[in-house]
């Protein structure tokens, strides 16, 4: 009878085990949900609109490729300025990378219980920049800086298809990019995006100059180098935000989510850069980079906000001078969309490829995000315009279109980021703003553009 014990009890309890069961993979189900949700706490679109100058240009682009339509008028004239799109680090990041983040990603490997769920952890077992050459490869335009270049040039070809053939001829478009790789590759792709890839041979570029005058006016200037680049007052309130209390709680939470407390804020700042270069770069990745696991949404607008500070004292409204010394790009936009000798005609299409420099110091020649105060290291809650996320992207661009109208005198149209903008001082209820106007409105940065004068070093300081 004891031997038959087990054999008559085995149904029920087959049948308790078929009960249990269900319960248990539920159970199971709920973790792995939970691991899951773990993984993606922070969506793409949550960090890609916070990565300052590192900003990938698909996120702001604008995808309407509809050709505007003003009655009368046709566009007949375009100058361009483009910032080069995404690259690859500095020297400097590259080297802190393969050093520093090697140091933490071993000590973040080696924890017994990391704040990574397992798809983080394979992801940071696999990170590496080894395939860098910090002297070869730096700031070189990525495939990613390509194909942003390309389609903007496919887009502005269908806006403005009158304006912009398919077809290169050297007396219709004049093209023009800095001695560096990222702006040589970025102008090379354009012109693949108006042309197609098999035409771009035949596209002339004028001699590439490292201090161009008009490219890259900034580094024909002595007084802003030394008064304002490399002046320490400069970035102090980037310094100072950094003992904000929004800055402070940023980099408590990384040091939270690494559970590495004695992280500083460089090593933050350092985690933020990789994070940004690498999701520039990725466009089609089903993950972000591992190293935005470590970040919140707060933390992420805090560094963007300490960027926005640096770039607003460099290059922007922080000192006159700074955007004062765009008057030569000024008048070189004249020049070219307002011709009024023919002893030097100018190319119907001027398009130049330069750097984020360029682009920020025009913006605030022209008033465009301009905020009413000052930005400081206390504006951090205010609602503010000058947003390098939004203004400075990877790819940024400006535009100023001659249009012919039959009523009325010559109008211009300004794009930025391919969008109409207004500028102070031109009607504000219509796109189009005459270009008498816009002529009387930046007289100075044609007539009274002593550029030697303003860079003149004082040397009795």
């Amino acid at each position: 009878m004891l031997q038959l014990f087990p054999i008559l009890f085995l149904p029920l309890l087959l049948s308790a085990l078929v009960l249990v069961l269900p319960q248990e993979r539920a159970v199971l189900a709920d973790a792995d949900t939970q691991a899951a949700a773990a993984c993606s706490s922070l969506q793409r679109a949550e960090i890609e609109r916070h990565l300052s100058t590192k900003t990938p240009y698909r996120v702001i682009a604008n995808y309407d490729e509809t050709p505007p339509q003003y009655a009368g008028c046709h566009p007949t004239r375009i100058w361009s300025v483009i910032r080069h799109g995404s690259r690859n680090p500095s020297k400097k990041v590259i080297l802190r990378a393969q050093q520093r983040l090697v140091e933490l990603q071993q000590r973040l490997l080696s924890q017994p219980h990391p704040n990574l769920c397992p798809a983080e952890m394979k992801q940071l077992r696999e990170w590496s920049w080894g395939h860098l050459n910090a002297a070869e490869d730096e700031k070189l335009l990525v495939a990613e800086g390509e194909d942003e270049l390309i389609e903007l040039a496919e887009r502005m070809q269908l806006r403005f298809p009158s304006l912009l053939p398919d077809m290169y001829d050297p007396a219709w478009y004049y093209m023009k990019y800095t001695a560096t790789q990222r702006t040589l590759k970025s102008a090379q792709s354009f012109a693949t995006g108006l042309f197609g890839r098999h035409r771009i041979h035949a596209v002339r570029y004028p001699r590439p100059v490292y201090r161009d005058p008009v490219l890259r006016f900034y580094k024909l200037c002595d007084r802003w180098r030394t008064d304002v680049d490399k002046n320490p007052e400069t970035f102090i309130n980037a310094r100072r935000f950094t003992e904000e209390p929004e800055m402070q709680s940023a980099v408590e939470h990384v040091r939270g989510s690494t559970q590495l407390p004695d992280l500083g804020p460089e090593d933050v700042e350092l985690m933020y850069m990789v994070c940004a270069f690498e999701t520039s770069w990725q466009r089609r990745r089903q993950r972000e980079s591992v190293w935005c696991s470590f970040f919140d949404v707060d933390a992420l607008r805090a560094l963007e906000f300490a960027k926005d500070l640096e770039y607003y004292w460099n290059d922007g409204y922080g000192y006159e001078l700074t955007h004062r010394i765009a008057c030569p790009a000024i008048a070189d936009m004249f020049s070219a969309i307002d011709p009024v000798s023919q002893a030097m005609p100018r190319a119907n299409a001027t398009f130049y490829f330069t750097h984020s420099g360029t682009l920020l110091k025009l913006l605030a020649h022209l008033g465009l995000a301009k905020d009413k105060e000052a930005l400081t290291h206390k504006h951090f809650g205010s609602e503010r315009l000058w947003r390098t996320s939004e203004i400075d992207a990877f790819a940024t661009n400006l535009a100023f279109l001659r249009y012919e109208c039959e009523q009325e005198p010559p109008r211009v149209l300004v794009l930025h980021q391919e969008r109409a903008v207004r500028l102070p001082g031109c009607p504000q209820d219509e796109d189009l703003c005459p270009l008498a106007t816009i002529r009387r409105l930046y007289a100075d940065s044609v007539e009274r553009c002593d550029f030697e004068a303003l860079c003149q070093v004082d040397d009795t300081k």
